[in-house]
């Protein structure tokens, strides 16, 4: 998608509509005739429609399965089966919409073909702006984000001239307000979503984000105030992430930093820690810091809890406080997570005296298994203790060290063979 002029008149296609029209009635048929249809039936409904345009240039099975989605859903409206069948029929578009949107993405040259594609999306949409369950606005969303911003003003401009906002439905003018936003009226788009009452969280999801991607922190909060004036106390549902760092951002009072943390520490992440304390003032985040690692410490029985503990421990190159994890929590040296491995071989490399202890103990936890397979992990970590004690010019001692533990283990025959591994 490189380039888009928007003619003014409906790009005329008789003669592949005529060509395509019995498949697409056999298509709608398809889709009514069983009174119970699964996830994959419909699928295969979905893939028998893809065959049918295999053979054709990537643009013109968009084209295609765009008229297919208008083909169906004029057929369910003015057979009123939408209703009936909604689950069904959304599976459909919407499964034909994500590849139309792949193939968009494709490179090509051919800067007429993709505008004739962009085209006919767009007048379909504005043809059924009015009704509620149309599939376009989706396409359109979603559309917006692949175009480059040249062809969003052009796309911004054609609908501004063709779109009657009083005969919309609430999904058109969803959708209409998210291009007004992506073009910088933010006004103009919150205006539009003012009209509609009770709007969710997830409807204007992807509003939040972008404003949230260009940091308009004090726009976030405006759009908030308007949108929903009576959520504060109650929360933001699937928007509190952007709501805590929106606060976060504006550096508002220690009890409301207090609150968003807090609700940080009930479901900790490190991808919103990071979103979160990048806002906190400079003077303020080591101590802050200290405070939440000691509150994640008390939820080490959680597997999210302990993952965001080592990742900020890793972060900010705490390999004291990460060693003393290993030390006391890490029973199982087996089973180590990829993310507890990582920071273990972190600690390897710029601390090897706190490794050594971490290893020792782990080998004696493996051996203590008395399995094949815990022996042959217990040497894997012997290996690894001895590229330390190497690096450290401890060698004389790390051969006291594999002596004694012939000596204790001798018992352990087993054990004893993979010692014999150890140069």
């Amino acid at each position: 998608m490189d380039h888009l002029s928007i003619d003014k008149d409906f790009p005329e296609d008789n003669l592949l509509e005529q060509e395509l029209e019995q498949d697409i009635i056999k298509t709608y048929k398809s889709l009514i005739t069983s009174r119970y249809f699964t996830k994959s039936q419909i699928e295969q409904i979905v893939i028998q429609t893809q065959k049918s345009m295999e053979t054709d240039h990537f643009l013109m099975q968009a084209e295609k399965m765009l008229i297919y989605i208008k083909g169906v859903f004029s057929l369910a409206n003015r057979l009123q089966t939408y209703e009936e069948y909604d689950r069904r029929f959304s599976h459909y578009f919407t499964s034909l919409m994500s590849d139309i949107l792949l193939l968009l993405k494709e490179d090509t040259e051919d800067f007429k073909a993709v505008d004739k594609v962009i085209q006919r999306i767009l007048f379909y949409f504005v043809y059924d702006a009015g009704l509620s369950k149309s599939p376009w606005p989706y396409l359109v969303q979603n559309l917006a984000d692949l175009a480059l911003p040249r062809q969003l003003e052009a796309i911004e401009s054609f609908l501004q001239e063709t779109l009657h906002e009083a005969e919309c439905a609430r999904s058109t003018l969803v959708a209409y307000s998210y291009i007004l936003l992506l073009v910088g009226k933010e006004s103009k788009s919150l205006s539009l979503l003012r009209k509609e009452q009770h709007l969710s969280q997830q409807e204007v999801t992807p509003h939040f984000t972008c404003l949230k991607k260009r940091e308009r922190f004090k726009t976030i909060q405006l759009w908030f105030n308007q949108l929903f004036p009576n959520r504060v106390e109650r929360g933001y549902g699937s928007l509190q992430g952007i709501a805590d760092e929106m606060n976060a951002s504006l550096h508002k009072s220690a009890n409301e930093m207090s609150t968003v943390w807090r609700r940080w520490l009930l479901s900790p992440s490190f991808t919103r820690f990071q979103s979160l304390f990048v806002h906190v003032p400079e003077e303020d985040q080591e101590t802050l810091l200290y405070e939440l690692l000691a509150e994640l410490k008390k939820s080490l029985h959680q597997t999210e809890t302990t993952l965001t503990y080592l990742r900020i421990l890793r972060e900010y190159k705490m390999f004291d406080e990460a060693a003393s994890y290993f030390l006391i929590f890490e029973h199982d040296p087996l089973r180590l997570h990829q993310e507890k491995k990582d920071l273990l071989k972190d600690i390897e490399l710029s601390y090897p005296q706190l490794a050594k202890p971490i290893h020792h103990q782990f080998i004696v936890r493996l051996v203590e298994k008395k399995s094949r397979v815990h022996y042959e992990a217990a040497v894997s970590s012997i290996k690894i203790l001895q590229k330390i004690y190497e690096r450290l010019e401890e060698n004389e001692q790390f051969y006291h060290y594999i002596a004694k533990m012939r000596k204790q283990y001798r018992t352990y025959r087993a054990f004893v063979e993979e010692l014999k591994k150890i140069e």
